[in-house]
């Protein structure tokens, strides 16, 4: 590794980025200045500016009447990365979503990231577009109590294969216990973590909630993946988090004031909306796991209707029933 190089190139970027900052500040520096101010000669300059203007396609021109460099249009973006005034704008509005992540485990780290991402783009005039910021918001759908070890923790026993040991709390028995599992991929819906794991037993992927593991995970030895896991096929029928095996027709019946509302969202590739008449819709869709979609069209209570399946009529009513006996 040849250090002097890596020297060098690190001082005439730092050269470069210095020479960008005046001329975005209109100061139309010529060579005698600039070569004064970073203490090279006036060639070591002009080989700077000739890759400026070559190399990184920056519209600069010497000015006769300035007796200086300058740019010939807006610039908006640092030497060493062209940036598109729309890149910029996608720049500030993800810094917003930092909000999604407060009191989570990303929450500093993102903080810490985007602090010096936009440093390096300090010799920018952003003032006009930072002003956006003040007017796009992310607003959080409550916070992951996952901490950020163990989401370290599974993405590399994801990457490297390895089994891991560690309690499980069970949604529907309230049962925790010891699993070994053989993670495969890790993801984040509406806020919540899971872990897309087999076990030593079976090779049918489940999904455990990370907000119900314990704090202790134990790394095991690696472990032969059967076959290639490709997360979006398995989530061809997913209507949320929930994973299944069974694929289950679903009709819903929506009405006028419930249509608007369902016409907004796309849950899978399956789905299909039909107007009706009255202003109500006809919800189809194609799901391999009826908890969510259960728990969906109850939280529309009179506005929604299930047509079919029969199970989920009957999960509905059954829930309904119970509801009511609460009052």
């Amino acid at each position: 590794m040849n250090l002097d190089a890596d020297e060098n190139t690190y001082r005439a970027l730092q050269r470069m980025l210095g020479i960008h900052e005046y001329l975005n500040k209109d100061r139309a520096p010529n060579l005698d200045s600039l070569s004064q101010k970073f203490e090279v000669s006036t060639k070591t300059i002009q080989r700077d500016i000739a890759f400026m203007k070559k190399g990184m396609n920056l519209p600069i021109e010497y000015s006769r009447d300035l007796k200086g460099y300058r740019y010939t249009e807006e610039v908006i973006d640092m030497p060493a990365m062209k940036l598109s005034r729309q890149e910029v704008f996608a720049l500030l509005v993800a810094r917003s979503s930092i909000e999604q992540y407060q009191g989570s485990a990303f929450e500093d780290p993102l903080k810490s990231f985007f602090r010096k991402l936009l440093s390096h783009l300090a010799p920018l005039d952003l003032s006009n577009m930072e002003n956006i910021h003040r007017f796009v918001s992310y607003l959080p759908n409550g916070v992951s109590t996952a901490s950020y070890e163990t989401l370290e923790i599974l993405g590399k026993a994801c990457r490297d294969s390895r089994e891991i040991e560690v309690d499980y709390e069970a949604a529907s028995s309230g049962k925790r216990g010891k699993r070994s599992l053989r993670p495969r991929h890790l993801f984040n819906h509406a806020g919540n973590w899971y872990l897309l794991a087999t076990t030593t037993k079976s090779e049918g992927v489940a999904c455990y909630h990370l907000a119900r593991m314990g704090k202790k995970i134990k790394l095991g030895q690696k472990f032969e993946p059967s076959k290639f896991f490709d997360l979006k096929a398995a989530r061809k029928h997913a209507f949320g988090a929930f994973f299944g095996n069974k694929q289950h027709q679903v009709k819903i019946r929506f009405d006028e004031l419930a249509a608007p509302f369902v016409r907004e969202k796309k849950w899978n590739d399956t789905q299909q909306v039909k107007n009706r008449e009255d202003g109500g819709v006809d919800f189809e869709i194609t799901v391999c796991d009826l908890v969510e979609i259960k728990a969906w069209v109850l939280s529309w209570g009179a506005h929604a209707k299930v047509l079919s399946p029969k199970k989920l009529i009957t999960e509905v009513k059954d829930e309904l029933q119970l509801a009511t006996k609460q009052y």
